[in-house]
């Protein structure tokens, strides 16, 4: 899913990551309305024109995130997909949350390569 925009905010200190969204309950209610075959699509649409992404500069995982960037561009992929789902299961705007267990599981597997190196 990608977002409407994203930018830098200066408003949340405890996350790395949250999303802004223009009227989130009325968003919420259509999601859940959307019908069961369509709920994929209804929310990959919703979200993408919808959804705004605000990072927290001063979080740690952000400042380590940008460090690895160029080092280790896979983790760094996994790692900023997996901060843009948290932040919409924040909002609780998460339709399925099983499928990202994969991506949990590589992100598991590089932390855990890396201690064992």
């Amino acid at each position: 899913v990608s977002t409407q925009s994203t930018g830098v905010s200066d408003r949340q200190h405890s996350q790395p990551a949250v999303v802004t969204v223009e009227n989130l309950t009325t968003l919420r209610r259509y999601l859940e309305m959307a019908p069961a075959d369509q709920k994929e699509a209804s929310y990959k649409y919703l979200l993408h024109s919808n959804v705004v992404l605000e990072l927290n500069p001063t979080h740690p995982i952000i400042k380590q995130l940008a460090g690895i960037t160029d080092t280790n561009p896979e983790v760094a992929n996994l790692v900023a997909a997996q901060l843009f789902d948290n932040a919409l299961m924040n909002a609780d705007l998460v339709h399925d949350p099983r499928r990202m267990v994969s991506r949990i599981n590589q992100i598991l597997a590089a932390v855990t390569d890396q201690k064992s190196s």
